[in-house]
């Protein structure tokens, strides 16, 4: 009591202080409470994704691990990709107008909050263990980033898709301990390391060979990465004839280009391209030139020594078409053939328009 005989009007009475603490505290509980960052930040690019990316994002959230984020980085889409990615639990970024996948690979990956950036594309389909399979890889803390790999099933039966599938495929598979790579279809690596490294080369304003100089980057700054061989995905692209032999021309110009513009580089084979491919090359051009000399001069010698170029470019990929014989059958990897050697002469083209447009300034 105060000295007048009144209560102080500063003290609560009859228990007034320990109801407002459990009002107080009440009210702390009805607020949201800030939540952890989630370990994965799924980072998907995105330009006219329509036919893919409702199955892509639906398989992306049956997945058996829940501690992610997805982000998608909408590239300019003029399609209905936005509208498809607004009904699931996906955080949407656009993007400064058309900035091409590197670029936008970069905003996702500032934007996100996970311990570990999960790179795919929105043609890709992933299984209900992936996540969990690449957050258990990180664990140990010795790796730095896993390149997948994609599945032997592929839905486009196709020649040229089916081929391209199992080149994907055993060229990534038969590369062990820290490799020089950084497949995007389904690449992860620490965030923290990503922003140190500075990202992706944003010079690249289409798909290109974007990833490949990226996993060349971080294996010069010691960044280890592997190849995570149970970490497969389904790429779900179909290739034409005309659609497969264009990537292959581009890719070998930006191939060469890239060499050039890191001449450290040019004694090593830092990608995933087997050397026995590269040798076939120019061993084609040779075989193609011999034999069409000898039909026009109708030199038997000559043709002769072209057809023992041809053998000689089966024997140098005979475990790439091994691998098309046990995915596929006999019949297809005979038929698998012809089409490697066309493969060949336009990348040998591609290659040399890489070289003779370097020195005119085309660097990418």
């Amino acid at each position: 009591m105060a000295s007048n005989g009144h209560a102080n009007a500063s003290q609560p009475a009859n228990g007034g202080g320990r109801v407002t603490s459990i009002a107080r505290w009440l009210s702390r509980k009805k607020q949201p409470q800030a939540q952890p960052a989630p370990k994965v930040s799924v980072v998907m690019p995105v330009y006219n994704a329509e036919s893919t990316l409702a199955e892509c994002l639906t398989r992306l959230h049956q997945s058996s691990f829940g501690d992610f984020e997805t982000i998608m980085v909408d590239d300019g889409s003029t399609d209905g990709s936005r509208a498809i990615a607004a009904g699931f639990p996906v955080k949407i970024v656009p993007s400064s107008g058309r900035v091409g996948p590197a670029a936008a690979r970069n905003l996702g990956a500032r934007v996100a909050t996970g311990d570990i950036l999960f790179f795919i594309d929105s043609d890709v389909m992933v299984r209900p263990d992936t996540l969990d399979l690449l957050a258990r890889g990180f664990e140990g803390g010795e790796i730095d980033g896993f390149c997948g790999v994609q599945a032997a099933e592929m839905r486009h039966r196709n020649l040229p898709s089916q081929y391209k599938n199992i080149w994907m495929r055993w060229t990534y598979l038969r590369k062990t301990g820290d490799v020089p790579l950084f497949y995007t279809t389904a690449a992860a690596i620490r965030r923290e390391t990503f922003l140190r490294v500075g990202g992706f080369d944003a010079a690249y304003g289409t798909p290109s060979v974007e990833d490949t100089a990226f996993g060349q980057k971080l294996a010069r700054l010691g960044v280890r990465v592997r190849v995570h061989p149970e970490l497969e995905v389904e790429h779900v692209k179909r290739y034409s004839l005309w659609g497969l032999l264009k990537v292959d021309f581009m890719r070998a110009a930006s191939m060469v280009r890239l060499k050039l513009r890191h001449p450290n580089d040019l004694g090593q084979n830092n990608s995933s391209v087997p050397g026995g491919f590269i040798a076939s090359i120019p061993l084609t051009g040779i075989a193609a030139l011999l034999l069409v000399a000898g039909a026009i001069f109708g030199s038997w010698i000559v043709a002769g020594l072209g057809a023992l170029a041809a053998l000689g470019v089966v024997a140098l990929n005979t475990g790439f078409l091994g691998a098309i014989r046990e995915s596929d059958g006999l019949v297809r990897a005979i038929a698998s053939i012809p089409l490697l050697w066309l493969e060949l002469l336009v990348s040998g083209l591609g290659a040399a328009v890489g070289f003779a447009t370097y020195p005119f300034g085309r660097r990418y």
